[in-house]
Order: structure tokens, then C-alpha cells, then sequence
């Protein structure tokens, strides 16, 4: 860190604020010691009401003014199970019990034991989907249950929002920057059963790091209940092309201050994929065919264990691994027309891949309560290393039209590439209830050293000979630094606000052994948020948003190296990429909790992508990332949640978006257009006794523009049965996945004037069957469990 960043930031965090507030805080509980969640309390002064809920642990918080006397209330689900006076001076914290002998009291445990959340909820900066209670995520991988989540859309195994494109993934709010495809075997690696709930963040607060392009998901694993231990074993069985399974395992136990989770999961899947494409070069139609036969095999782990040192001071760790092996094959064909139809030549060639990702990351976090009003302190450090080894080894040649090979035309190579990565970091934040507002704020460092080694030998003689020219050792060092603050208020009974500013300043050395290239980047970037809610009355809410933030290029994206598969095809870097800065404003109305509609506008600034860019002269394409234009969005968005009769829970929307792309290049032109999808996810209890569920879900994409590409119709469905057998311990889930065989879309666009045809199906129709056998113990005597929540700095690999 330089020392110009470093100063304001102790300075920042080394703040010091004297609270002197009025306030009770305390716990409800029974006669056991079992902590009571969703209790009401609410204390009268006089004409003034005030009210909090308590959290699971059983606590709750309210700052008051002073006053001689408190009237204080306890309500669960409109019934009263608690009444009483109250003297409070100062920062008074109590403890409350209730006996079994109240008729109150057999109400509360009843209902505390079965209470249930609901599917989804919607915060005011998120909305959260419960995956525990979802029948279709059951049995399969985070990807699965992403594709269950409303506002979610996957696709070619690439996560993003509904109109908004791909975004930043986190878990346990640490974010997983990586490539769509490691990102997709790291979730691949994580059963949907570990997971508790998946938050779709559309307007990220401060708190978060300012990057992604349109907000955040953040996938929250499950962790043991207070007073209990519990474990749970599974297997599945999936039927594509070709069968595939997988094994799981999760331990929880929770007990006085321990609490220890540990997870394993392994699977894996051989598909048969598919690729057609054309070109249409001035003088010749170009019509490439793929045929990929590909295996994937994922491993799992997780460890983590909290410990409860006193009553104000918890610290945890926490580790994630996951470890990937893919292989490939494949024999691309290429067929060359003339103007008349006649063939000109082909190009055919055999190609093997296989790499192995593989990411380990830990985590120690500590948090401080530093009074009893609610004033807490969270540290976190982090360790974050990635390897990555690929190999890739092509041959072909070029055909006359009887398919004879023409003499010369040759082509063999091998490329091997090393890609390491550690990343260190961390933070803190600080949460301060105050009487004007609530206020946090705190500070963050990364660091992060990514190195390649690529090596490609050159078989065009027979012999491997080095390939100095492409070979390369490519090192980049990246620092930021982060401030935020953030504060929230109320405003009477119907007003709501939240408004942040958060700072980020990044140093960048990027350096290329084989060109002696050394690029540098610093700079310091501002991104406000601003939230405002209205509510008239309990029915009606509105709701107004606006964020700023970052999309910094990929680590690779930076490295000028290029790597040649044909004569015809090539790729490299580009160390002079800047970041796109993206502004996004909503607009919402959310009525009765189920219907939910926002009009949005998003603009980003030096909008960068890798681009395919065809010469019209010598038939060559090459692929390299650049900023080359700024793009307008403007959409709506509507979801209603059906849920009136207790059998059946519909969730089903629509988004319609125009987008602008304005290009700052030659070889793309500016373009604009319309794109839309529906989706409609549905669950049904099928008996009384709640042991059969049936699911199903369905998207569908119409033809549209989305960037500077055109996407044809699209649609998918997805349909599941639960089972729930031996007294509900045993789950049999049977899922039918693309029954329609739907995705395929057939995409097109233009480079230099030259327009490409590009269609894949990647082996997505198939049927799942998968076990799960669940066993514990919920009579364990033990102190209440503080939360465990953080965030971490991922890389951005490519």
C-alpha cells in the first residue's frame, strides 16, 4: 500500500465516536434456555411507540429517549406473551423468561418450533430466496439451485440478473472473481442441499466492494442450529448423453461456544456438446462444425469452526476448497463455398484439452460488541491461492475439395500455460446505532500477484520446437485500497433512507518477460449509493435507487500474449484495458409483498468485452478484449408472487429492456434493439401430510438484442418430485431437466462488416434421481450462536 492511501485509511478507522444513548436491550427466552425468535417488543412511552424484532438468537436492541417509565409488550404473530413496566436509565440490557405455566408462553414454543421463512422475501436492497424450501434446487449443485432463483438467469452455465447481464458471485459474502467457467465448477463443487438462502442484490450498499457490473449474488450456506448437531449424506444419479453422479456430506454441531461445520461434495459429468457457426466473408461462406465430447470431475471441501470467547468477542475461521479436473476432445470441421455453392477447400484438425483448476481459500474473522445498544467492531483476513494448469494440443490440414490434403498446409502445435495467483487481504467494519442514524463504515487492503507461464511448442515439422515468439512469462501485481461510510435512517412511519460513499484507489504493474513490456495503472474512483422508501400504508411501497460501480478487465485480459490454435485464429491480450465505470438507476413499487415492478436505467463507460474481429483480406480472426463503447439500458420489470391457497406457490415475471450500443471502434458498428424473457417457477404440495412436492419451472427468451449480439427464441423447462420418507428424513428428488431440449439459440453479429452465425447446445437435457438422508441431535444444552458473516476479496481470473 502507498503511503498516500495508507494515511487516510488509519485515519479513517482509528475514528473514535462517544455514544452516550439511552436504550435496553436483552434476550427472550423459555424455561429451558431455548432462545425465542420473532418475538415483537414494542415499548410505549406515553403517545410514543417503539418496536424491534428479536433475531434468531433471541436478542433484540431499541435506543429510546429518556422518559420516567416504559410500558413494555411482547407479541408473536398478534398474540401477547409478555407484558410489563419497565425503569430504564442509560444502556440498560435484560434478560426475559417465559414460564411453561403461561398459557402465552405453550403458544410461543409451538410456534418457534415450526415457524417456517417463506420462499422469498424482498429486502430493501435484495431480494432472498430460502433454497431449504425449495423442492426443485433439492438434490443438485448451486448452479441448480441458481437456475430455480427468481431473477437469475443462467446461461451456457454463465450467471447473471434478468436484464441486467453477468454479475459478481459471492458466498458467505466473499466474492469469487474468476472466469465463467471456474466459476461454474466451483459452484458445480457446492450441493444445493448446504445451501440456506441465495440473496439477489440489485443496488449493492458501501459495504461491498464496488465491483460487478449490476449488483450482487451472494449464496449463504447452512450452518448448525443453536443446542443441536446434525449431519446429512447424499448421492445422485444424472442421466445426460452420456451418466454422471455425485457423492455429498455435511456435519454441523453447535454447542455451549464451539460450532463447527464441515462439508464434502464430489461429482462428475461427461457431455456431449455441439457448436455450428458461419461466416460470411465477401467471397466465401465459411461453415465451421464441432462435435465435443467433454468430463468433468469436481471435489468440494469445507471447514468451519466459531468459538465464542466472552460475551462480546466471537472469532471464527473458515476454509473453501475446490478442486476440478475437465478434459476434452474434439474434431473441428470447416467447409469453404464459393459464391455458387461450390466448394473451395476444407480444414479439418484434432484437438485434446484438459485443465485443472484448483482453489483453496481461508479465512479468520473476529467480532467485537463494544456496548449494548448494538455497537459492533468485524475484522476479517484473508488468503486466497489459485493454480491453474491448462494444456492444449491441436493438429490438421487443409483439404482440396475431394478432401485430398494439400501439400504444406500442415499445422500442429501444443500450448501449456501455468496460471498462479495469491491474493491476501483485510478489513474492517464497524456498525454504531446512533440516535440521528444507523452508521457503518470501515476500510479494506487487497493485494493481489498473478503469474503466467505459457510455453507452446510448435509441431509443423514433426519435431516440438520452442515458439519463442508466443511463449511468455507474464507477472501482475495489483493493490486497493477502500473506504466506505454508510448511513441509515427512518423518517417517521413511512419514510426510509440509506445513502453511502465508497473509495477505491488501485495501483497496477503488469509485466511481460518475452516483450520486456512493463504497463502501470493508478487511480482513484468514487461510488456513492442512495436508496429512498416510501410506504403510505402496509399494502404499498415505493422505492427509488441509484449505485455507481466497477468492472475491472480480467487479470489474463491484461496479458499481450497470443496464442494461435490454426493459420486461421488467434488470441491475445490487452495490457492498455481500462475499467468500465456502469451507473444504475431503479425505480420500484411493491404491493402486498407479492407483486414487485421497477423501471431501471444503467449506463457504462468504456464497455470492454473480448471480440471476435474477422479481416475481410485474409480470412483471419482474432480475438483479443477492448474498450470499445459506451452502452445505454432502459427496462421494466415486473414479478408476482402467487400464493394464496397453502398448496401452491407461484413465482412468475417478465422483463423488457432497449439498449443502446454506441461503438468507439471501426469494426463494430453502433446498434440497438429490444430483448425480453419470461419465466415462471411453481411449486405444489401434493398431500396434507406435506411429504410430496412437485415442481416446476420454465423461461422463456424471445428473439432480441442483448449487447451487440441478436438472439433467437430460447426456452427452457425444468420439473421436479420430492418425496420425503422414514419420518422425513429421507428425500428422494427425481428432476427432469430441459425437457423441451430448448437451448439452443442461434446468435449473430457483425465484426468489420462481415456477419457471423453461431448455435451451440451443450448437452443440458437430462434427469436427475439423488438421496438424501438427514440425522441429529436438537437436545444439546448449549449458549446461544452468534451469526457468522464476512466478505473476501476474490481475483478477477480469466
Amino acid at each position: 500500500m502507498t503511503k498516500k492511501y495508507l494515511i487516510p485509511l488509519l485515519s479513517f478507522l482509528g475514528m473514535g465516536i462517544h455514544l452516550n444513548a439511552q436504550s435496553i436491550s436483552g434476550k427472550v427466552s423459555d424455561e429451558k434456555a431455548a432462545n425465542i425468535s420473532y418475538v415483537e417488543v414494542i415499548l410505549l412511552a406515553g403517545n410514543d411507540k417503539f418496536s424491534t424484532i428479536t433475531d434468531e438468537n433471541g436478542l433484540f436492541s431499541i435506543k429510546l429517549p429518556k422518559a420516567d417509565s416504559y410500558k413494555m409488550e411482547f407479541f408473536l404473530n398478534g398474540s401477547k406473551v409478555y407484558e410489563g413496566n419497565e425503569k430504564i436509565e442509560g444502556e440498560v440490557t435484560r434478560n426475559y423468561t417465559i414460564k411453561e405455566n403461561q398459557p402465552e408462553s405453550k403458544e410461543i414454543q409451538a410456534i418457534s418450533l415450526t415457524k417456517k421463512k417463506k420462499l422469498v422475501e424482498r429486502k430493501i436492497d435484495r431480494l432472498v430466496f430460502n433454497v431449504e424450501n425449495s423442492v426443485a434446487a433439492t438434490g443438485g449443485t448451486a448452479l441448480d439451485a441458481l437456475k430455480t432463483t427468481p431473477l437469475v438467469r443462467i446461461q451456457d452455465e454463465k450467471v447473471s440478473i434478468v436484464g441486467k447481464g453477468e454479475v459478481l458471485v459471492m458466498i458467505d459474502d466473499r466474492i469469487q472473481r474468476m472466469s465463467p467457467d471456474d466459476l461454474s465448477s466451483l459452484l458445480k463443487s457446492i450441493p444445493s442441499d448446504n445451501i440456506q438462502s441465495i440473496e439477489v442484490i440489485t443496488t449493492p450498499p458501501a459495504k461491498y466492494d464496488a465491483e460487478g457490473d449490476s449488483g450482487l449474488i451472494n449464496i449463504k450456506l447452512k450452518r448448525g442450529k443453536p443446542n443441536s448437531w446434525n449431519a446429512n449424506i447424499g448421492g445422485s444419479y444424472t442421466q445426460k448423453t452420456y451418466a454422471g453422479g455425485g457423492l455429498q456430506g455435511a456435519f454441523n454441531y453447535n454447542r455451549n461456544r464451539l460450532s463447527l461445520q464441515l462439508t464434502a461434495n464430489t461429482n462428475s459429468q461427461r457431455l456431449r456438446t455441439t457448436s455450428d457457426s458461419k461466416i460470411y466473408y465477401p467471397d466465401e461462406l465459411w461453415i465451421l462444425n464441432v462435435k465435443n465430447k467433454s468430463e468433468e470431475n469436481n471435489l468440494g471441501l469445507g471447514l468451519g469452526v466459531d468459538y465464542k470467547i466472552s460475551d462480546k468477542w466471537t472469532t471464527g475461521a473458515k476454509y473453501l476448497g475446490s478442486f476440478t479436473r475437465n478434459t476434452s476432445s474434439n474434431s473441428p470441421f470447416t467447409s469453404r463455398f464459393n459464391p455458387s455453392g461450390a466448394v473451395n477447400s476444407y480444414i479439418t484438425s484434432d484437438v485434446d484439452a484438459n485443465n485443472k483448476p484448483n482453489m483453496n481459500s481461508l479465512n479468520w474473522y473476529n467480532t467485537f460488541k463494544v456496548d449494548s445498544a448494538g455497537t459492533k467492531i468485524t475484522t476479517d483476513f484473508d488468503y486466497f491461492h489459485y493454480r491453474k494448469s491448462d494444456y492444449n494440443f491441436y493438429a490438421g490440414n487443409e483439404l482440396d475439395p475431394q478432401r485430398n490434403i494439400l501439400p504444406g498446409s500442415f499445422f500442429s502445435a501444443t500450448n501449456t500455460n501455468i496460471n498462479r495467483i495469491e491474493n491476501y487481504s483485510g478489513k474492517v467494519d464497524v456498525e454504531m446505532p446512533l440516535k440521528w442514524a444507523s452508521l457503518s463504515f470501515g476500510g479494506k487492503y487487497t493485494y493481489t500477484n498473478t503469474n503466467n507461464d505459457l510455453v507452446v511448442l510448435d509441431h509443423k515439422t514433426g519435431t516440438p520446437v520452442l515458439n519463442t515468439d508466443q511463449s511468455n512469462i507474464f507477472n501482475y501485481k495489483e493493490h486497493n485500497e477502500a473506504l466506505y461510510v454508510s448511513a441509515s435512517k427512518k423518517l417517521g412511519e413511512k419514510w426510509e433512507t440509506q445513502a453511502g460513499l465508497r473509495m477505491e484507489a488501485t495501483q497496477t504493474t503488469g509485466y511481460s518477460h518475452n516483450l520486456n513490456q512493463t504497463n502501470k495503472n493508478d487511480y482513484v474512483k468514487l461510488f456513492p449509493t442512495a436508496y429512498v422508501t416510501y410506504n403510505p400504508d402496509d399494502k404499498n411501497s415505493f422505492s427509488l435507487n441509484y449505485s455507481r460501480r466497477i468492472r475491472r478487465p480480467n487479470f489474463e485480459y491484461l496479458n499481450p500474449f497470443m496464442v494461435r490454435t490454426s493459420p486461421y485464429y488467434y488470441s491475445e491480450g490487452n495490457p492498455f484495458l481500462k475499467p468500465s465505470i456502469i451507473d444504475n438507476l431503479e425505480f420500484s413499487y411493491v404491493r402486498n409483498q407479492k407483486w414487485v415492478s421497477s423501471v431501471y436505467y444503467s449506463q457504462v463507460s468504456d464497455f470492454s468485452q473480448d471480440l471476435a474481429i474477422l479481416d475481410r483480406n485474409t480470412n483471419i480472426t482474432r480475438s483479443t478484449p477492448l474498450n470499445y463503447a459506451n452502452t445505454y439500458q432502459i427496462g421494466v420489470s415486473t414479478y408476482y408472487n402467487f400464493n394464496k391457497w397453502s398448496w401452491w406457490n407461484s413465482f412468475t415475471g417478465f422483463n423488457v429492456n432497449y439498449q443502446n450500443v454506441k461503438s468507439k471502434t471501426d469494426f463494430i458498428s453502433s446498434i440497438d434493439g429490444y430483448n425480453a424473457y419470461f419465466y415462471s417457477n411453481n411449486d405444489f404440495t401434493l398431500n396434507k401430510s406435506k411429504t410430496i412436492f412437485f415442481s416446476a419451472n420454465y423461461g422463456l427468451q424471445l428473439p432480441g438484442r442483448y449487447q451487440i449480439f441478436h438472439i433467437s427464441t430460447m426456452n427452457i423447462l425444468d420439473v421436479s418430485m420430492k418425496f420425503l420418507l422414514l419420518d422425513k428424513k429421507l428425500t428422494l428428488t427425481v428432476t427432469g431437466m430441459d425437457l423441451l431440449n430448448g437451448q439452443r439459440p442461434l446468435i449473430t453479429y457483425e465484426s468489420n462488416g462481415i456477419k457471423t452465425d453461431f448455435s451451440s447446445y451443450g448437452d443440458t437435457r437430462g434427469v436427475r434421481v439423488s438421496l438424501s438422508y438427514k440425522f441429529g441431535n436438537k437436545n444439546l444444552k448449549s449458549e446461544q450462536q452468534r451469526n457468522f458473516g464476512n466478505e473476501d476479496e476474490r481475483n478477477r481470473i480469466n
